[in-house]
């Protein structure tokens, strides 16, 4: 055996060396706690963004760390300011330095995690990346050496640790830092969106699971024990009372926040401060661990517990912070706490200095950390924020964008289809069975119209999420038929009317299908929809939503005395549903093809109808907000689409000239239309209704006047534009009754 193979055997069968690898280890099982504790905390849109920033963050440590940072914060002091060896990995001998390299790789990717929960739901990735390997390179390591460059060679004299400052596992030199960074990084980057009001107000974010965050603090807990007691850097008699101090302090603060948020704060936010609580107490007890008794740690506990609910208020509601996973109160309040506890607590015995200088100089390391870690973290995102930028686009941190770069939607060609799955049916008190959707709709109809009426069953989407119910009937014919397959008949869609509120009414039955004419505003911002029927049901009507990362207004109108114009709406609705919602078929003429087949089949028009164009009659509109391209396809002379791009008139789009539902010898051909637009460019689907209208002398508006009232508002908001209309058509019809079905639908994508 030569002489390394001697010294790496002597270094690894040590109890002490085994120990702190141990720790390690469970150290960066924290990462694991964090990314589950933050993905559970923040908006369901926001989990896979908190995990990849989670892997980032151990990535870029310890690419940043190795290289550089552990050589700043541990290397050879020069003046006791900066370690100036180990860069690269040099000089890193086998044994004990390595498996103290790793222990320490651990604590960086720590400080790094809890910038990432604080920033989370509206930052970019590669600006992110950035951050966190300026904080591993710089700000981590200088101020760590500044208190610990002697940790590894003795030899060196960091001044803050020769003023005496004590931080045993780094209350201040990993949590504090950690939280000033993300302090100044959710200064810069902003509120997520719809946070707060114009006013300030705060408005509450619903938690993704809750659950969820539970298990992270638990796994958080366990890993505390090897990050306090493997900084013994020994496997003494010292650790077991590390780990149970660690553990009585958890356990206060989670008791003292629990009452206090119950007792003094309403029950406001009563899970967050919970698990807050327990990390703040176990952030607080992580300086002073070594130094203090059981019950002194107790105490620290229940007082960081009470710390935390505070100062959670207060970077909420007064400083107006927008922090998703609490990052600040629990790392930043709680790690100067814990620090300031070294003196308030500690036995005079084991610290430095007396207990009123041990305090002064515990307050000065804790000023020293906030002012040079805020001010190099400004710095640093200052940079980032005026070249690459720092956040999301809207778009993208609605949709839960990861990488910076909005996901773009696929090619229309490329799109797949998709199959809703599952039916929960209610068989006793709180008995359920579960039935996959062909399952369901191959039981008896007069089964299910009793599951119906008796609110038995439920519509589950693959996730297992409860789809509402509105939604249901949308799709519930379109199902039945395509299960069938065979024609949709009226005896089909008696199912349909005992749902909301079990309708006996048809002209209810269309409102509920419809839904209300604002809901179209959840999938364009900027739009409107006027819908005017002349009597109790219109032969007009409509369906938007949103698949796929597109966005989809269409607009119809049937004219066929024979057929109630809501069985048409359900019936076309439903498919649409079908087609678009369930299958995400979204290529326009794709939609119009397959639709027109199911119409044919359900309506089974005869070659005599087809001389009095029976059908439906539709435009249908699909925008790519990304690319700033709509594809629109028609059908029908019915429905028309307008275009006002602001450098041109008024463009007028029409389908193919013959109505879905008519069965035929010739083979319909529907095309795309491909447009791309700017912003503030308006597009409008019309019925005739509105150029149709007739006034007090009998008179009609005009296609050519209604195309000149569209032009000329079309530079306003949709809100404007829509009033202007609506006046519009009152002024014209003045006593007149209202002789047409009017459908008018404006967006600004």
């Amino acid at each position: 055996m030569d002489q390394l193979e001697l010294y790496q055997s002597d270094s690894f069968n040590t109890t002490d060396t085994l120990w702190i690898l141990i720790s390690a280890a469970l150290v960066f099982f924290m990462q694991a706690g964090f990314k589950v504790l933050e993905t559970g905390l923040v908006k369901s849109e926001h989990r896979s963004g908190i995990g990849i920033k989670n892997l980032m963050d151990w990535v870029a440590g310890s690419l940043a760390f190795f290289l550089i940072g552990f050589g700043l914060m541990f290397g050879t002091s020069a003046g006791g300011f900066i370690g100036t060896s180990f860069f690269f990995g040099n000089d890193l001998e086998p044994g004990y330095s390595l498996v103290f390299f790793i222990f320490q790789l651990a604590f960086a990717g720590t400080a790094l995690t809890i910038v990432s929960g604080a920033m989370s739901g509206r930052t970019a990735l590669a600006p992110y990346f950035i951050a966190s390997l300026f904080t591993a390179v710089l700000i981590y390591p200088i101020f760590g050496h500044w208190a610990w460059g002697n940790l590894l060679n003795e030899d060196n004299q960091p001044w803050l640790a020769g003023l005496g400052f004590m931080d045993f596992a780094g209350s201040t030199v990993v949590h504090s830092v950690g939280a000033w960074v993300g302090l100044v990084g959710i200064w810069m980057v902003g509120p997520r969106l719809g946070r707060f009001t114009s006013k300030g107000t705060l408005i509450p974010v619903k938690a993704s699971d809750y659950a969820y965050s539970v298990l992270g603090v638990m796994i958080l807990w366990l890993g505390w024990w090897g990050f306090n007691g493997g900084s013994a850097l020994a496997f003494d008699t010292s650790v077991p009372l590390i780990i149970l101090n660690t553990n009585l302090a958890a356990a206060g603060a989670c008791f003292s926040a629990y009452l206090h948020a119950k007792i003094f704060q309403k029950n406001q936010d009563l899970i967050e401060k919970i698990i807050g609580g327990s990390l703040t107490g176990l952030v607080a007890i992580t300086a002073c661990c070594n130094v203090v008794s059981p019950i002194s740690s107790l105490i620290i506990g229940l007082l960081a517990g009470i710390i935390h609910n505070i100062s959670y208020i207060i970077i909420s509601e007064k400083w107006k912070l927008d922090d998703p996973v609490g990052a600040i109160p629990v790392h930043g309040f709680g790690g100067v706490f814990g620090t300031l506890c070294v003196a308030l607590f500690g036995k005079e015995e084991l610290l430095m200095h007396g207990r009123g200088t041990q305090l002064v100089v515990q307050i000065f390391g804790v000023i020293v950390c906030f002012v040079f870690t805020v001010g190099v973290s400004y710095l640093i995102f200052l940079l980032i924020k005026s070249t690459i930028g720092l956040r999301l686009s809207p778009n993208e941190e609605v949709e839960g964008a990861i990488f910076g770069a909005h996901t773009q939607a696929p090619e229309l060609d490329q799109l797949p289809e998709q199959t809703v799955s599952q039916v929960s049916v209610r068989v006793g008190e709180r008995a359920y069975n579960l039935f996959k959707v062909d399952e369901y709709l191959n039981l008896p109809r007069e089964t299910r119209i009793n599951l119906i009426k008796s609110e038995g069953v439920q519509y589950l989407d693959d996730s297992g999420n409860v789809v509402p119910t509105l939604k249901a009937v949308r799709y519930l014919s379109g199902i039945i038929e395509e299960q069938r397959d065979k024609s949709t008949s009226s005896v089909d869609l008696v199912e349909l009317s005992f749902y909301k509120e079990k309708m006996d009414m048809i002209g209810n039955m269309q409102d509920v299908l419809l839904g209300e004419e604002h809901s179209i505003n959840s999938v364009f911002e900027d739009s409107f929809i006027i819908l005017k029927p002349k009597g109790k049901v219109s032969s007009d009507f409509y369906w938007h939503g949103k698949e796929k990362g597109y966005s989809i207004a269409i607009a119809a109108t049937s004219q066929d005395p024979d057929i109630s114009s809501a069985f048409i709406t359900a019936l076309t609705i439903s498919q649409l549903n079908e087609i678009v919602g369930i299958k995400k078929i979204l290529p326009p003429e794709k939609v119009l093809e397959i639709l027109d087949q199911k119409l044919t089949m359900a309506l089974g028009q005869s070659k005599a109808d087809e001389e009095v164009r029976k059908g439906v009659e539709i435009g249908m509109l699909l925008v790519d907000t990304v690319r700033r391209r709509v594809y629109y396809s028609g059908s029908g002379s019915g429905v028309k689409l307008y275009a006002k791009k602001l450098d041109s008139i008024l463009t007028e789009f029409k389908g193919l000239d013959v109505p879905l539902g008519m069965s035929g010898k010739a083979q319909k051909k529907f095309e795309r239309v491909k447009i791309d637009y700017s912003k503030g460019d308006a597009f409008f689907l019309c019925t005739e209704g509105f150029p149709n209208q007739l006034n007090e002398s009998g008179k009609r508006y005009s296609t050519t006047k209604f195309r000149v009232l569209l032009e000329k508002s079309a530079g306003k908001s949709m809100a404007d534009q829509k009033m202007n209309i609506t006046t519009e058509l009152e002024n014209w019809k003045g006593k007149e009754d209202q002789t047409e079905d009017i459908l008018v639908m404006g967006i600004k994508p």
